[in-house]
């Protein structure tokens, strides 16, 4: 490799050599950004906790095989859009990392469940009782599956569900997933 000697090629070295040789590097940068993040948000400071989301997100996407990272940079842009008021784009960013966390084989189901849950409070928001069902109704079918043993979460997704059977007006269902959420806290 020859000597670089501008400021231009050094950039352009490392450009072609991190990537190859320095992946461990880039896993420790998307971290510092997503730890920075996270404290700016829960400092109120929505706005450099979305800078440092979208940072650790162009890291993410450095990656060569998609992972599980990119969801979770995702799901962290979209919390840091929801907390800044921006309901349509925190959905759509959080559709995306559902996209993503659905496809990616180690990625853990509870976070798809949250995903999904955080997804159908949007959707309420929103006013779509139609795909807050959709989310919430996967949500519940996913706890059942793969988190069994968190019952008093599952008992409150059924819960959630129950109202917005009962905001559609499908009294019949709201009341049975409200008692089944009754047994679940009262057993």
């Amino acid at each position: 490799m020859p000597i670089a000697s501008t400021e231009m090629e050094i950039s352009a070295a490392r450009v072609r050599i991190l990537p190859q040789r320095y992946s461990h590097f880039r896993q420790s940068v998307w971290q510092n950004y997503t730890e920075i993040g996270s404290r700016a948000l829960s400092c109120g400071e929505t706005s450099l906790a979305h800078r440092m989301f979208s940072e650790a997100l162009i890291e993410a996407r450095k990656e060569e095989n998609i992972d599980y990272r990119l969801s979770v940079s995702l799901a962290h842009v979209g919390h840091s859009l929801l907390a800044q008021g921006n309901l349509a784009h925190a959905a759509n960013t959080y559709l995306r990392a559902l996209s993503i966390a659905r496809n990616v084989t180690h990625a853990p189901k509870v976070f798809q469940i949250m995903l999904l849950e955080t997804l159908a409070d949007i959707r309420l928001c929103q006013g779509h009782l139609r795909l807050a069902k959709r989310h919430l109704s996967r949500a519940v079918s996913l706890r059942e599956q793969f988190a069994a043993n968190e019952k008093e979460l599952l008992a409150k997704a059924l819960l959630k569900l129950a109202n917005v059977f009962s905001e559609m007006g499908d009294t019949d269902q709201a009341v049975s997933l409200s008692e089944r959420s009754k047994q679940l806290r009262n057993p």
